[in-house]
């Protein structure tokens, strides 16, 4: 959710402060327990039109499942014959059998600059948003595109 770059008043001067992770992050995001149907995950997926999800044990950020992860352990065709045949066997699979256990994350109050630097350096299309150690959001590389045209757009319509 883009909220737009924050002024800050210096001197009686207004002044843009460097835009947090907190600023452009999704907040409170759909989670899913490691016990979930790799199915619902799919589902979720699909529905809500993003391409990774936390997984949240006891109130605890567990892993991370994304639509990379699903594909590397829920073989399709020729393996398959239809979609009904896949759908059962992603119904078999947990969570904890595609997701990437103690995923790498972000707090909410780093420079957003250092987000995009961790998301370009790894190749990953999202991080988990943490702050004292609780699950707050998700930022991804979308929200980081969203943050650069809204800016670009204020500067130079």
């Amino acid at each position: 959710m883009s909220r737009g770059i924050p002024l800050l008043a210096v001197r009686g001067r207004k002044m843009a402060r460097k835009p947090q992770v907190r600023d452009c992050m999704t907040a409170k995001p759909l989670t899913v327990a490691p016990c979930d149907s790799l199915q619902r995950v799919i589902e979720l997926l699909r529905r809500r039109d993003i391409r990774s999800v936390p997984v949240v044990e006891e109130g605890r950020l567990v892993g991370i499942v994304t639509d990379r992860d699903i594909r590397q352990v829920a073989p399709a065709y020729p393996l398959f014959r239809d979609e009904e045949e896949i759908r059962r066997y992603t119904e078999r699979l947990t969570v904890s059998a595609a997701m990437t256990a103690d995923p790498m994350v972000i707090a909410a109050d780093a420079p957003l600059v250092r987000a995009a630097k961790l998301l370009e350096t790894y190749r990953i299309g999202s991080l988990p948003v943490v702050d004292g150690g609780e699950l707050v959001g998700m930022i991804s590389v979308t929200d980081l595109l969203r943050a650069f045209v809204a800016q670009n757009e204020v500067v130079a319509p």
